[in-house]
């Protein structure tokens, strides 16, 4: 459906689905989850967005969350204490508490937000109570269909379009794709986000905290897109709010945002075919540079709303990422072989690093791209088993991904493929993000 020409902004959302109530005909027929494509196009004056000083504790003043008309049935309902006590702690175990909050009062006055969110619940208890194609499948199907609906309605309206609950809806779909393995989509939408996310931060006035919690949502799935897959594709959103995030370790992300231009530089470096002599130069400082953002601390504001336990933690899903990333870089960009000194060296420092995080924290959700990565590098049997227990105890937290992570490390053991695993999966024609 295309917007009316408003001010240059015009949207489309084409979805296959035919929005039967309660599910759709499609999604009966093929339960893979609605298939949409999401197109924004902003045109007019580029804007840099202001110099942003974020300040969390601005959340403090939030509304006490009031029952909303849009939970209307007992299903609704407990779906919702279902995303509110377990979904939402899991998809941000570290996250300010005032950003959950923000982002569940959002929601129960947006509804395709509220249904995307619903949706994630769904298939989140689906998976925690083994019910994969009964009472939560169908429901998710639904919420699912409606958030779509209601998307597509708020991309006719430019005032709609250009609201952070907007594109939160598209990125929480996008997420609901990668958790549930539909890896035939889930680019497509993670493209429709950035377009929406583009065009909304192209606005005059857009200093909210929210906001940047979205963005780095965003950037956490964009980046390990570039770096689990064949292709590499990066958006670069949060190089605006580079230069105002602390020097710290992230409480959305799980490592330093410093971090990410080098993530998504090793990205692009591994996926191009030759590499120059001023490319094996580059490799050479990124190295440096990595390891320069080695010592980073936890915002105090962690400890204050999680405990010195999950704070501690923190500091240990940043080292994965730090010493995870010097992995991939000397694996996928240098070439160097699984036994070089370097390579073990990253290894042991991701074990380690694992081992500062409990078994069952939900911390763990953050660090599947380091223990899936060392998984595949390592040949130790003590290696393999502490990593393997570690991916079985993951799949208790009830995200799909981890489950499919797991299986596929599987694969790759059994196959004692020499090549790196993103390029022997490639010749598969397989694709995992590590999400």
């Amino acid at each position: 459906m295309a917007a009316p020409n408003a001010g240059g902004k015009k949207s489309r959302l084409t979805c296959q689905c035919d929005l039967r109530k309660p599910v759709c005909s499609r999604c009966a027929r093929y339960p893979r989850g609605c298939i949409y494509s999401l197109s924004v196009n902003f045109v007019g004056p580029k804007r840099r967005p202001p110099d942003l000083a974020i300040d969390l504790s601005i959340l403090a003043n939030q509304p006490t969350l009031t029952p909303s008309p849009f939970l209307s049935s007992t299903e609704s309902k407990f779906f919702m204490h279902v995303l509110a006590t377990q979904t939402a702690p899991v998809f941000f175990p570290a996250a300010p508490k005032l950003f959950v909050d923000r982002l569940i009062s959002a929601a129960l006055d947006t509804p395709h937000l509220l249904y995307a969110l619903l949706a994630s619940a769904c298939s989140h208890h689906g998976r925690l109570v083994g019910d994969s194609t009964g009472t939560s499948r169908t429901a998710c199907l639904k919420f699912t269909n409606r958030a779509i609906s209601g998307l597509n309605s708020a991309l006719s309206d430019r005032t709609q379009m250009l609201r952070a609950e907007t594109a939160m809806t598209a990125m929480t779909l996008c997420t609901n794709d990668v958790c549930n393995g539909n890896m035939h989509v889930w680019r497509m939408h993670l493209a429709g986000v950035m377009r929406l996310l583009t065009a909304f931060l192209e606005q005059p006035s857009m200093a909210d905290p929210f906001t940047l919690c979205l963005v780095k949502w965003f950037t956490t799935l964009d980046v390990l897109a570039g770096l689990s897959s064949s292709t590499s594709v990066t958006h670069g959103l949060l190089e605006h709010f580079l230069e105002t995030c602390p020097s710290e370790v992230d409480d959305i992300c799980g490592y330093s945002l410093e971090l990410v231009p080098a993530l998504t530089r090793i990205g692009q470096l591994a996926h191009q075919d030759t590499l120059s002599h001023q490319d094996m130069q580059e490799a050479q400082m990124l190295d440096l540079t990595i390891r320069f953002l080695l010592d980073r601390a936890v915002p105090s504001s962690t400890l204050t709303t999680h405990g010195p336990e999950l704070a501690h933690e923190l500091q240990h899903t940043h080292l994965a990422f730090v010493h995870c990333a010097l992995l991939h870089l000397h694996r996928r960009v240098q070439g160097f072989p699984r036994d070089h000194p370097a390579v073990r060296d990253d290894i042991r420092n991701i074990l380690t690093a694992i081992q500062h995080i409990r078994p069952f924290s939900q911390a763990n959700i953050l660090i599947l791209w380091p223990v899936f990565s060392a998984g595949c590098e390592t040949t130790m049997p003590a290696e393999r088993d502490l990593i393997h227990t570690r991916m079985t105890n993951m799949r208790g937290l009830g995200m799909g991904n981890f489950t499919r992570a797991r299986d596929m490390l599987e694969v790759f053991w059994a196959a004692e493929s020499p090549l790196p695993w993103d390029s022997y999966f490639a010749q598969q024609g397989h694709e995992l993000v590590l999400f």
